[in-house]
């Protein structure tokens, strides 16, 4: 598998991250992406973002509506319990 990676800068510098879904609903485009931070469960702290091309440039924005959240977060447990049940192929 390739590997994606996010560059994220900001006045205090770039951050990297791996991108682990790209995704398209209601034709707009979303990341989600993570750092391999665990919280304070051991789960992995995911990210997820809107986003565009401007200019050349990918800008990603938080995300704001919250079925849309909803709907990510539901695509990311389906693979988890996918991954964790051993129906996902390399």
């Amino acid at each position: 598998m390739k590997e994606n990676k996010l560059i994220i800068a900001s006045k205090d510098g770039k951050e990297t991250y791996d991108i682990l879904f790209n995704i398209e609903l209601d034709q707009k485009h979303y990341l989600i992406y993570t750092k391999h931070e665990q919280n304070e469960w051991g789960d992995i702290i995911t990210y997820a973002g809107d986003y565009e091309f401007v200019n050349g440039k990918q800008l990603i924005k938080p995300i704001e509506e919250e079925e849309i959240l909803e709907c990510l977060d539901t695509i990311l447990m389906q693979v988890e319990c996918n991954i964790n049940k051993g129906d996902m192929s390399e």
